[in-house]
């Protein structure tokens, strides 16, 4: 079976690690992997090929970009694939056009997040072209409920050629990486107090601006507490300068783009979440395979990641109060560490990678003539 992956870029997300965690787990001799990105990041390009995948870069210099859709045009006319999945608005626009003139029997898409937090142009355009789709996947029944009113966990058919599959992770994986990593890069006076992790990009959807007024909060109640705010992204100099005009430059650290992730999950006591849109977050699945407690916005797709008062706390979304208490409530040793315990039970028995992609490869066989 040749699958062809199309997705907008590669870089370390939520969409290029699960299509990464796809690739590598899959142990079937008979299926093959191409991964084509429009434009960008290429961190994970490498990976993808020394897990067995062709990766494909279309090179576009801007959105639509006549000579990135010249190149795409050429290459799917020119190859054969059972199946082409597009990933993320953009991509599936482009992919579901080149299909129709194509030689693919079977088009799907996966939708990462709910419509809300796509461009409208981009929103309006992936709408258009969802009548090509053999199939359309949401990572959580509330991205699916977000876009048709209704959610249908993947048992084997479709529903109205809907399906909800969750993203899931390389659990035992994930935490042997984080127990072996190497701590010489973390400051370790900013690990004295309670240590606070956020892992996302720096874009309005995450609301970061809010976890660091929370944390202004927290420190009144905490000196010694130390937040880190990994990632990247076009808000990360309107992060540093929330946190100079908070005066929590001793509290707070917005790294910036790291070459690992596992450190800071490693020295962390808790991980925290302001978004205001998710679809099935990555980040909190990480942090359930390294046994944080999980303090997040309650929002659709968190909602099914995190059990509050079992392996997290919830608290409303744009709330800076309310996420700032939550914080210094699961700092708390014992309950932080109950917490973590159980996310870790949660995250290996809801969330595993070999669900995800068993999911995904009977997709796949039912869509085939």
């Amino acid at each position: 079976m040749e699958i062809c992956y199309l997705i907008n870029q590669l870089a370390p997300g939520g969409a290029p690690t699960l299509l990464l965690d796809i690739v590598r787990r899959t142990e079937d001799p008979t299926i093959s992997y191409t991964v084509c990105f429009v434009e960008g990041d290429e961190t994970l390009a490498d990976d993808l090929e020394a897990a067995g995948a062709e990766v494909v870069d279309f090179g576009a210099a801007v959105k639509f970009d006549p000579r990135a859709l010249w190149r795409m045009f050429r290459f799917f006319r020119q190859r054969t694939f059972d199946v082409l999945h597009a990933h993320l608005p953009y991509s599936q626009t482009l992919g579901r056009i080149c299909a129709q003139f194509s030689d693919v029997d079977a088009v799907l898409s996966t939708q990462h997040n709910v419509p809300e937090n796509y461009h409208p142009v981009t929103r309006r355009l992936e709408r258009w072209t969802r009548p090509l789709d053999d199939a359309t996947v949401a990572v959580s029944e509330g991205v699916e409920r977000a876009f048709r009113g209704d959610s249908h966990r993947f048992d084997g058919v479709l529903d109205d050629g809907w399906c909800t599959i969750y993203n899931g992770i390389d659990v035992d994986a994930f935490a042997e990486s984080v127990a072996s990593a190497d701590l010489a890069s973390i400051d370790r006076d900013a690990t004295a107090g309670p240590v606070y992790l956020n892992v996302s990009r720096y874009v309005s959807a995450k609301a970061q601006i809010d976890l660091i007024d929370a944390m202004a909060t927290v420190v009144e109640r905490e000196p010694t507490a130390h937040l880190y705010i990994v990632g990247w992204g076009p808000h990360e100099e309107r992060l540093r300068e929330r946190v100079r005009n908070r005066n929590l430059t001793d509290s707070v650290t917005v790294t910036g783009r790291v070459l690992s992730v596992h450190e800071y999950y490693a020295v962390a006591d808790a991980f925290v979440s302001s978004s205001v849109f998710e679809g099935m977050p990555i980040a909190h699945l990480e942090a359930m395979a390294a046994e944080l407690p999980v303090v997040a916005t309650d929002i659709p797709g968190v909602d099914e990641v995190v059990v509050s008062g079992e392996t997290g706390l919830l608290v409303p979304s744009r709330d800076p109060t309310a996420l700032s208490n939550a914080m210094v409530e699961v700092a708390g040793e014992d309950y932080g560490t109950t917490l973590g315990r159980a996310g870790g039970k949660r995250v290996r028995a809801e969330f595993d990678v070999e669900a995800t992609v068993s999911s995904h490869l009977r997709l796949y066989r039912s869509l085939i003539p």
